[in-house]
């Protein structure tokens, strides 16, 4: 399927999650935005070789840079991005799968499958946290110089 596609189909997915998580309208668009980025830049990670957790994490890192910068535009708290930006990444299928194989007794593929959803939830933490600390110093960096400027 065209990258386009899933661009597009992603923005339709998190815009209706807006409306189920009560988001702001005037944070919607931005918001649906976080995440089709957040899957845009999964689907091409893994189309050029990326594994699938580390594409997750360089999906999450963006959605954490995205919601900074959207919240500091909007004036709005930082979750209201996160959230639904973080929505296709999360990996919800594979849990299913998890829980399916351990009814049916298939117990170490249902390992495995969980093991790989547990990597893949550390992931988007993970690029949420770097996010994080890369703009709180920027912000600390940006405070010093201009604490310079001043004296």
């Amino acid at each position: 399927m065209p990258l386009y596609i899933h661009t597009i189909a992603s923005f339709i997915a998190s815009f209706c999650f807006c409306f189920l998580f009560s988001v702001p309208k005037r944070n919607t668009y931005l918001s649906a935005l976080c995440g089709s980025v957040s899957w845009t830049i999964l689907i091409f990670f893994q189309s050029i070789g990326i594994n699938y957790i580390f594409a997750t994490l360089a999906g999450a890192l963006a959605v954490g840079l995205l919601a900074d910068l959207f919240a500091v535009l909007q004036k709005t708290p930082v979750t209201c991005f996160i959230v639904i930006g973080t929505i296709p990444l999360v990996p919800g299928f594979k849990v299913y799968k998890t829980m399916l194989f351990f009814v049916t007794d298939k117990l170490e593929k249902g390992v495995s499958e969980g093991v790989q959803a547990a990597f893949i939830a550390i992931a988007i933490s993970v690029g949420l946290i770097i996010s994080a600390s890369v703009t709180r110093l920027i912000k600390a960096l940006k405070k010093k110089t201009t604490e310079k400027k001043n004296k």
